[in-house]
């Protein structure tokens, strides 16, 4: 029997212009967020069998289909070490699953760190695993490489070998709200919304590349947001409630039917009592590191 577990930061995105293109590893996007220290932990355990693949999350047996292709391409790409083996896959997770989060980047870039010392691939080779299966699933372009880097960061060019950057921090949390689940799919094969995402996405990197600070990222995040009309009108409601009483603004969690900010403690009790009426998942986490 093999068993190995991996714990992963989950991922916020800001404001995001997509790239496509007919290499998956150049396919990614531009724009900036912060990975949150509140993530996701896979652990992979591997015996003797028929070939099954089974997967739990937070204990329940589910479909998730990124984590299968993700295990199907490693099984594609190393078949002998799988031969009349069984894989479950168990994920728990400490934030919302298909909520704007980046969890299914969590979830892949997990399995992969996971049955890394089983068939002794890369860490280069791992994230390339997890980037593939996002790209291939529609469900995420930029969370991987943001994941790996950590921080509060800048994704100045798309892609696996794309070009980040991360902004200081200092001693500021994450604070997030979320209201349900929407799939990052239903966004990125909307033709037109996305032109308006590329054409909105662009001037902003360039506004944050120019003054690269949290509080010019919260700025960028909430006009992207109001926008690109992505976020619903609850949310927005949210959003103009916490930017009212905290230091930074708000902005809406992309893609997700959620908001998010920065806080510091002075503000932390402020933001949560503006809340108190709205029912929701709240996340306060401090800002993760990198993987590597």
């Amino acid at each position: 029997m093999y068993s190995s577990e991996y714990y992963v930061p989950s991922h916020i995105t800001g404001f995001f212009v997509p790239f496509f293109s007919d290499d998956c590893f150049k396919t990614g996007s531009t724009g900036a967020g912060v990975s949150l220290s509140s993530g996701l932990k896979t652990r992979i355990i591997i015996v003797k069998g028929n070939g099954s693949i089974d997967i739990k999350i937070n204990g329940t047996k589910t479909n998730a289909p990124v984590s299968l292709n993700c295990v199907n391409l490693i099984k594609e790409k190393y078949p002998n070490f799988f031969m009349n083996k069984d894989i479950l896959v168990e994920h728990e997770s400490d934030v919302p699953i298909e909520s704007g989060f980046g969890a299914s980047a969590s979830a892949v870039l997990g399995i992969c760190f996971s049955i890394k010392d089983l068939i002794k691939i890369s860490t280069e080779d791992c994230i390339r695993i997890a980037h593939e299966t996002e790209v291939r699933n529609f469900s995420g372009l930029g969370d991987v490489v943001a994941e790996v880097k950590g921080g509060i960061e800048i994704r100045r060019t798309p892609g696996i070998d794309g070009a980040i950057e991360n902004i200081p921090a200092n001693d500021l949390k994450v604070f997030a709200i979320s209201l349900g689940m929407k799939k990052t799919e239903s966004i990125l094969k909307n033709p037109e919304k996305v032109k308006i995402i590329e054409k909105c996405g662009t001037k902003l990197l360039n506004r944050l590349l120019s003054d690269p600070n949290v509080e010019n990222l919260m700025e960028c995040s909430k006009t992207f947001t109001y926008k690109t009309g992505i976020i619903s009108k609850e949310i927005l409601e949210i959003i103009e409630i916490i930017s009212e009483v905290n230091s930074y603004n708000a902005a809406g969690i992309m893609i997700g039917e959620g908001a998010f900010t920065f806080i510091n403690e002075e503000d932390k009790n402020k933001v949560l009592e503006s809340l108190i009426d709205v029912k929701g998942d709240i996340i306060v986490s401090p800002i993760a590191r990198g993987l590597l």
